[in-house]
């Protein structure tokens, strides 16, 4: 559910006013009781303000299919009834699979081959908290880092399985005759000989 930007009393989003630095949570208006500024919430509210709570944590039974898998034995634990390996038994902990510091950045691997620019896109509509770091190298070529906060993992790794399905699924509609690739499962044409994300012939 799209979270009203505009409601009141503000909501505590960590905001202050843009002119005195009045923080204004719990606010009945949109206008600064201290210095008289009219409050533009559109403008104030970023892409990496908190507007909400995580919709997963990682305490979901059963486990939900964020595409983590199992590091004993590689099977995935999508479906587990608890904290334990549905292939093997072995316990994991999803505590430990989100990463450790506040903010985590966001690895090409991770939602390859979505670029960037729709990635950010996708967790802004979703009102994710992200940030999007830009810079040039030596060679004068752009990049981008894409970060966002860990307690949102387990949501950004569930929006990154549904948008590459839905890819997936478009393409199986527009190329029925393409192929699977045997060693990283992605969708390729049927004229390609060699898996297009891994590089691996079709043949394995």
């Amino acid at each position: 559910m799209e979270v009203d930007l505009f409601q009141l009393p503000i909501p505590d989003w960590g905001l202050s006013c843009p002119t005195c630095g009045y923080l204004l949570r719990g606010l009945p208006s949109h206008r600064c009781p201290e210095c008289g500024t009219r409050l533009d919430m559109a403008r104030l509210v970023q892409t990496w303000t908190r507007l909400r709570d995580p919709r997963f944590t990682g305490e979901e039974s059963p486990f939900p299919d964020f595409g983590l898998t199992c590091a004993a034995c590689g099977q995935p634990l999508a479906g587990a009834e608890r904290a334990a390996c549905p292939g093997c038994n072995q316990p994991f902990d999803a505590r430990s699979l989100r990463p450790a510091k506040t903010w985590f950045t966001v690895e090409l691997e991770m939602h390859r081959p979505l670029p960037v620019q729709m990635v950010e896109s996708i967790l802004v509509a979703e009102q994710v908290p992200c940030m999007v770091r830009e810079g040039r190298s030596a060679f004068g070529v752009a990049w981008w880092q894409l970060m966002v906060p860990s307690e949102f993992y387990f949501e950004f790794l569930r929006l990154i399985r549904r948008a590459r399905q839905q890819i997936e699924s478009e393409r199986v509609r527009d190329d029925p005759e393409g192929w699977q690739c045997g060693r990283c499962n992605e969708r390729n044409p049927a004229g390609f000989e060699v898996c297009w994300n891994c590089q691996t012939a079709r043949d394995g």
